[in-house]
């Protein structure tokens, strides 16, 4: 059978050498020039590997990176011009499973494709259960709060001070790690600038996402106001299937989009959520009517927490 390729590159030129190379080797090679259609890709595709690259029109590589990561475990190689020391410690704690610089040798390209290939465990595709007969109720699905949260600006920051960049984001993260934590949560992914957390209670959820953005705030409030780095959260209950250490299903899909539609420094939560915590914390809350969310079928009643 074919292994898969999905090449995201605006080099068009890259894109044509990089295709019929792998295509003597046995690859079924698709090739877009950004990712504006990145989950269609990667649904209709099913790739075994991402080549990204990092400088794209529309939407940079690093937050396509977030969504491939957030979507499942596809491994991920970028390929970029760009060759510092810096700019591969990026990709990879953003979750790449491996970087190579441009101008690189197919041969040595091809080497990394079959070794990321070769240490990826066999996980079927979303299709493949329904071909085999998988019940549904083999899945295990779940209920559960689910906390999306990320940096607003983080390419920004990054392209004025990487290195100082990294240091305040790992420096974010281990608090938001430590609060999800004391609130008895448990972190199922953070690649990059961003992290996704589940929860068994909402209300507890909607605490611990106030008291990170109160952490926060008292550590941007010492930093210069082109290097503050703020959080957005969003928050939604709903059905998740829980896949080992991952998780999956729409119920994350909403949370990652309310966070997106947050304000720096701010909380959305769904209609979900609201219904479950009203009059049971002590916070305000703003209705913001309902919103058509990206990949969603339908709309998603969004609510802005007053902080």
């Amino acid at each position: 059978m074919e292994k898969r390729v999905l090449i995201i590159d605006d080099d068009e030129k890259l894109r044509k050498l990089v295709k019929e190379y792998l295509e003597e080797y046995g690859f079924s090679v698709h090739a877009v020039p950004d990712g504006r259609f990145l989950m269609e890709n990667l649904r209709e595709q099913e790739p075994e590997v991402v080549l990204l690259d990092l400088m794209l029109p529309f939407r940079d590589g690093l937050e396509l990176l977030r969504e491939v990561r957030a979507a499942g475990d596809t491994p991920v190689i970028m390929l970029t011009a760009k060759g510092e020391d810096s700019d591969r410690i990026v990709g990879l704690e953003m979750g790449a499973d491996d970087y190579i610089p441009k101008p690189f040798n197919p041969r040595e390209l091809l080497a990394r494709i079959k070794a990321v290939i070769r240490r990826r465990p066999h996980s079927p595709s979303l299709a493949e259960p329904a071909r085999k007969g998988f019940a549904e109720t083999d899945l295990n699905r779940k209920l559960k709060a689910i906390l999306s949260a990320d940096a607003k600006g983080f390419s920004r920051l990054m392209g004025e001070n990487e290195l100082e960049t990294i240091q305040v984001l790992n420096e974010y993260r281990e608090l938001l790690t430590a609060c999800v934590g004391e609130h008895g949560g448990n972190v199922v992914d953070s690649p990059g600038d961003n992290l996704l957390a589940e929860f068994d209670s909402v209300v507890v959820a909607v605490r611990c996402a106030v008291k990170i953005q109160e952490t926060l705030r008292s550590k941007n409030a010492a930093l210069p106001d082109l290097r503050k780095m703020p959080f957005r959260i969003g928050i939604n209950l709903g059905d998740v299937v829980l896949d080992q250490q991952r998780i999956y299903g729409d119920g994350v899909n909403v949370a990652a989009r309310l966070e997106k539609i947050a304000d720096p420094g701010g909380i959305c939560i769904s209609g979900t959520v609201f219904d479950q915590i009203e009059n049971k914390v002590p916070f305000a809350f703003e209705f913001m009517g309902e919103r058509e969310l990206k990949n969603i079928a339908r709309p998603v009643r969004v609510y802005r927490l007053k902080l």
